[in-house]
């Protein structure tokens, strides 16, 4: 069984909201160990929770530039162990 920390680095998004995301990156996390396929999943369900389009970035090392929509942005830190 895995132990995940995920710490909200930054957000504009509601509480509620906020704790949705969260949820959704847990179950990513259950499901896939790949960061694609983990990427993949949290885009399609907060498309079709919030409406699309949302970015998902996920890894160590990446870059990125991207503009959003006000009360749509989180930054979160995952931590996995196995």
């Amino acid at each position: 069984m895995s132990e995940e920390k995920i710490e909200v680095k930054e957000t504009d998004m509601e509480d509620s909201q906020r704790d949705m995301v969260i949820s959704i990156v847990r179950e990513a996390q259950r499901l896939y160990n790949i960061e694609k396929d983990v990427a993949a999943f949290v885009k399609e369900e907060l498309d079709k929770k919030f409406g699309a389009t949302w970015h998902v970035i996920c890894g160590k090392c990446f870059g990125s530039r991207v503009s959003y929509e006000m009360g749509h942005f989180i930054l979160l830190k995952c931590n996995k162990k196995q």
